[in-house]
């Protein structure tokens, strides 16, 4: 079951993060001081494609939540067709693409500079398109996958996003947290003792399991996670996957549920943690199965099926961590289905299309 390169990668994931946390940080901090020297940016725009827009989303989510910076995410294709708002204030486009070559996101810093937006490209690849013409250039320091599928990009470049995010809320004199820098150097150590107590989980839930279709749920950047999660598992499996808002999730999709339907419940320690609890309750007398992936106490002790996270793990990093689960998961079903993960049929590496604005 081991035998593909997906899973490899995805155990790879701490050791990205030590190498994001330990030396890409150096790099991003002279990108930020940089651009904050020559732009003063106030208006922070993440763009992605597929994988990467959930990683865009999930780091926009840190951006104005956690380091008070003005800043969404979008499809790239918004970006080469709509945005940015005129009105908005020294803008500064921060690209997100694993291969540096997909066509919307190429055309979206393309646009960025006629319109003289300063450009940061997010990437695996130096010598892509991306990074040859953007202004300023990250390599995330996390070599791409050799499978199709995204894993350890994804958390990367996340990661990486975040932290531009913190280099320039630090410039900006935005208060941030203690908490953050502190579990930013636990963040490897975290991941380690995740990839190390959820496989087996993961594993044996895949083995087991029945459903037809599945849900994923969360809140906050967890969201985002949730997203790319459900996409994991269709793109590998075929499975019918999806995911909401889990305090949207009352409002219209709850008269979906049904017997034969898992509802993977993303529930990490914080102030969600109870009223996504009492949901998981409402959705169990629906007949769908409920998989909490949780390290709250009342939950893991609900629940017989579950993928029981560890309970010292970063609160503030989350979602990064609530990935690895999600990903094993969409790994083994894959498998157990006779599938090769590596290889999903209909996909490439990336994706090269005409797009104007």
């Amino acid at each position: 079951m081991n035998s593909y390169h997906m899973m490899r990668e995805i155990r790879e994931q701490p050791e990205g993060f030590r190498k994001i946390v330990y030396e890409t940080r150096g790099r991003i901090q002279t990108i930020a001081k940089d651009a904050w020297a020559d732009y003063r940016p106030e208006s922070y725009y993440l763009i992605g494609c597929g994988s990467s827009y959930y990683a865009a989303m999930l780091a926009a989510f840190y951006h104005e939540y956690s380091l008070s910076l003005d800043s969404r995410a979008l499809p790239s294709s918004e970006l080469v067709w709509f945005a940015p708002r005129s009105t908005a204030h020294s803008p500064i486009l921060i690209a997100l693409s694993r291969s540096g070559r997909t066509s919307e996101t190429v055309e979206a810093t393309r646009k960025a500079r006629k319109i003289k937006m300063p450009t940061v490209a997010v990437t695996s690849d130096t010598q892509s398109t991306m990074a040859q013409e953007c202004e300023y250039s990250l390599d995330t320091g996390v070599p791409n996958e050799q499978s199709t599928i995204m894993t350890k990009t994804f958390t990367g470049s996340a990661l990486c996003s975040i932290l531009i995010g913190l280099e320039f809320a630090k410039l900006s004199g935005a208060v941030i947290s203690p908490s953050l820098e502190v579990e930013l150097g636990e963040l490897p150590k975290h991941a380690e003792n995740v990839v190390r107590t959820v496989e087996d989980q993961a594993r044996k839930l895949a083995e087991k399991t029945n459903a037809v279709r599945f849900i994923y749920l969360g809140s906050g950047a967890n969201h985002a996670a949730c997203l790319e999660g459900a996409l994991k598992l269709r793109e590998t499996s075929y499975s019918a996957s999806e995911a909401y808002h889990a305090m949207e999730f009352r409002h219209g999709p709850f008269a979906e549920l049904e017997k034969g339907i898992q509802v993977f419940g993303i529930v990490p320690k914080g102030k969600t943690a109870r009223q996504e609890a009492a949901l998981l309750k409402e959705i169990v007398s629906t007949g769908a199965t409920v998989v909490p992936i949780s390290n709250v106490p009342e939950v893991v002790d609900s629940y017989q099926d579950l993928i029981r996270m560890p309970d010292a793990i970063s609160p503030e990093f989350a979602p990064l961590l609530f990935m690895i689960p999600m990903q094993m998961f969409a790994y083994y079903y894959t498998v157990r289905k006779g599938l090769n993960p590596d290889r999903p049929r209909n996909l490439a590496r990336y994706i090269t299309t005409e797009i104007a604005p």
